[in-house]
C-alpha cells in the first residue's frame, strides 16, 4: 500500500492512533464521492473506530483518522458496538489527534 504526501504529513497523528487505540482490523469499506478533484475515496472503517481514507483510483492512503459516532452513522454504520467504540474514543479526545 502506497501513501500520498498528505499521509506522510500526518505521520504524528497516525503514530498516536497506533499507540493509543490501534488501527484495528477492517470492518467495512464505503466508496465516497464528494466531487473532489482527485476523485472518489474509499473509507475503510476498522473495528477500533478508525477510518482509513484512500484514493479510490490509485488506492493510495490519504489519511487515517478516528471517527466520531455521527461520521459512522453518515456512512451507514448501524452496528451499536462500533458506534459505542467511536463514542468512547470521542469522550477520550482521540478524534482530536
Amino acid at each position: 500500500m502506497t501513501a500520498t504526501k498528505h499521509f506522510n504529513e500526518r505521520a504524528e497523528r497516525i503514530a498516536r492512533i497506533k499507540s493509543t487505540i490501534g488501527i484495528g482490523t477492517p470492518y467495512i469499506t464505503r466508496r465516497i464521492d464528494k466531487g473532489h478533484a482527485n476523485g472518489a475515496e474509499l473509507h475503510t472503517i476498522t473495528t477500533s473506530g478508525v477510518v482509513i481514507v484512500q484514493n479510490a483510483r490509485t488506492l493510495k492512503v490519504v489519511t487515517v483518522l478516528v471517527a466520531r459516532p455521527q461520521q459512522l452513522k453518515r456512512l451507514g454504520i448501524t452496528d451499536s458496538r462500533l458506534i459505542e467504540i467511536a463514542r468512547d474514543n470521542q469522550r477520550k479526545g482521540y478524534n482530536n489527534f
